[in-house]
């Protein structure tokens, strides 16, 4: 048997020719290289080549099973990952929006417009008189137009989409701009490098959001880099949490992708309010919402029928209300971060079960926007009597931090090396591209290496003596007031100001500069404790007073 593939590659284009003798077995992988791509050893193995991701040096594609442990062992590999099956979560089985409170955010005139929401499922019906779809693409072999042949993505269009257009059904977003980003064929199934491939096409088409309403039991190190990708391009991810056929046990956890913690995962509800039967949860559970007959779109047949209209259940339609009310916070804030209009949906959603963040619910329900007065944008850790609270939330605004992918600052956690050079070099406006540094240990794709380069270009660091930077320690005291008086410029201080520290170390004149420019007081008993690990809310305050005269 002979395959050829074409394959665009970079700016080349390659002819393989394949082939094997007999019948044999083949198993589908993502091979993952230590640098860039090595042409000879795909043409080496590959029986087919499905997808070249040159910007991951990733290339899915099929092998003989036979020649598995050799491939693993090219030196060049980095990994082998299974190309493991994702499928859709749903099923034929009504009730309204008004649990994420719809209404509300129609009457202030929000439709979604002007967002651009990819839904990466089983394509989108082009011909639904109730759906518009902006565009799209396929990556389902067997199926080169995005076409839904399945009807699980058209459903999940609707309650994203559908058109207020007096029929139908009309969905939470209807003037927004929808994609289908098909990566699932007419059985609701397809491999993890078409989602990876989906995913990677979003943010080169510049999707404010994409919906993931599938599932896989795994997750792969390749799937989670693109997700991760896609996050720091400002992106929101939403997905379904997942289905089960059994009863769950208090120890689980959602499904992938939805674990990911830079995706926002969502359980479905009855309207009771209760937590489906089905429906995963766990620690990684931010929200939950409709997900029992619910009624939308459609383009497929129910007990031999074809119907362009339908009630589904699952995670799989609870997802779509949560893309669907981000897509109302996106066109309500459109200069606001992903990571500022997650918490902010996170301080309106509507509290179920235990109060507060909690295994069964999350946040709680989502809910759409019932004012165009902006909350305070604050992390839900935060006390409201903290001390440090209003720095914390100055930075927050200006976007010099962020938190954590779970939507928490972790205010007593100790602040490590990159976090605290990335928070200055934002502070200071430098550009941070990702790029190789001088320092061994910072490779070119550590999310820091850009304003570690840019701060070691500007002399604000040097590292250390072995040529390492030492990007995961956390970071002492004594270390925070060299950075910060380098940063900005404050003269050194010769006038010794806390009982701790000695004239002779080499973060004396630092520390002592920021008591004079008064960015810091130390510690009630006269001490600094140079030497101790900082906090993270103690790294907000010295930065927040080195930005702000209002906080000294």
């Amino acid at each position: 048997m002979k395959k050829h593939t074409l394959i665009a590659f970079v700016l080349f284009l390659f002819l393989f020719p394949f082939k094997v003798d007999g019948e044999e077995l083949t198993e589908r992988v993502i091979v993952t290289f230590n640098e860039q791509v090595d042409q000879q050893i795909v043409e080496k193995y590959a029986l087919d080549v499905h997808y070249v991701f040159a910007n991951l040096s990733a290339v899915s594609m099929t092998i003989a099973d036979s020649q598995k442990q050799a491939l693993l062992a090219e030196n060049k590999i980095k990994r082998v990952e299974d190309d493991s099956k994702v499928q859709t979560n749903g099923q034929i089985v009504d009730w309204s929006y008004e649990k994420v409170q719809a209404q509300k955010s129609k009457s202030l005139g929000l439709t979604g417009k002007g967002v651009k929401i990819g839904i990466i499922d089983t394509g989108v019906s082009t011909s639904h008189p109730d759906l518009k779809v902006a565009g799209g693409v396929s990556f389902v072999e067997s199926s080169p137009f995005y076409n839904d042949d399945e009807g699980h993505g058209t459903h999940v269009a609707g309650i994203i989409a559908a058109l207020d257009n007096e029929i139908g059904s009309v969905g939470l977003a209807p003037d927004a701009e929808i994609y289908a980003i098909k990566t699932l064929n007419s059985y609701g199934e397809g491999n993890q490098s078409d989602v990876i491939a989906g995913i990677e096409w979003a943010i080169q088409h510049r999707m404010d959001i994409v919906n993931l309403s599938f599932t896989a039991p795994e997750g792969s190190l390749l799937l989670n880099e693109a997700i991760r990708k896609a996050y720091n391009s400002g992106m929101i991810l939403v997905a379904a949490s997942g289905n089960s056929v059994q009863p769950l046990t208090v120890g689980t956890d959602v499904l992938f992708p939805a674990r990911y913690p830079e995706v926002i995962a969502v359980g479905a509800i009855g309207d009771n309010n209760e937590l489906t039967a089905f429906s995963y949860f766990g620690k990684g559970l931010e929200f939950v919402a409709p997900g029992m007959r619910v009624y939308s779109t459609y383009n497929g047949y129910v007990d031999g029928v074809f119907r362009e209209y339908a009630y589904m259940s699952g995670t799989s339609m609870a997802a779509p209300f949560v893309t669907g009310v981000a897509a109302l916070y996106k066109e309500a804030y459109p200069t606001l971060s992903n990571h500022n209009i997650r918490l902010l949906m996170q301080q309106s959603a509507l509290d179920l079960g235990e109060p507060g963040r909690d295994n069964l619910y999350g946040y709680g329900l989502v809910q759409a926007l019932d004012t165009l007065e902006k909350s305070e944008v604050t992390f839900p850790d935060i006390a409201k009597t903290a001390y440090y609270k209003e720095e914390i939330a100055y930075l927050l605004e200006h976007e010099i931090i962020t938190g954590y992918p779970d939507g928490r600052f972790y205010p007593n956690a100790a602040v490590t090396r990159a976090e605290a050079i990335t928070m200055i070099g934002k502070a200071l406006g430098m550009a941070g591209e990702i790029q190789p540094t001088s320092f061994s240990d910072v490779p070119k794709g550590n999310f820091a290496s850009g304003y570690i380069r840019n701060a070691a270009d500007a002399q604000i660091v040097t590292g250390f003596p072995d040529g390492t930077f030492k990007p995961k320690a956390a970071i002492i005291r004594g270390d925070v007031a060299v950075m910060l008086q380098k940063a900005f410029g404050y003269d050194p201080g010769l006038e010794s100001a806390f009982t701790d520290v000695e004239a002779a170390k080499y973060y004396s004149p630092a520390v002592n500069s920021l008591k004079a420019e008064r960015i810091t007081t130390g510690y009630p008993d006269g001490t600094y404790k140079p030497t101790i690990n900082i906090t993270r809310a103690d790294f907000s305050v010295l930065l927040a007073r080195a930005l702000d005269e209002s906080f000294k």
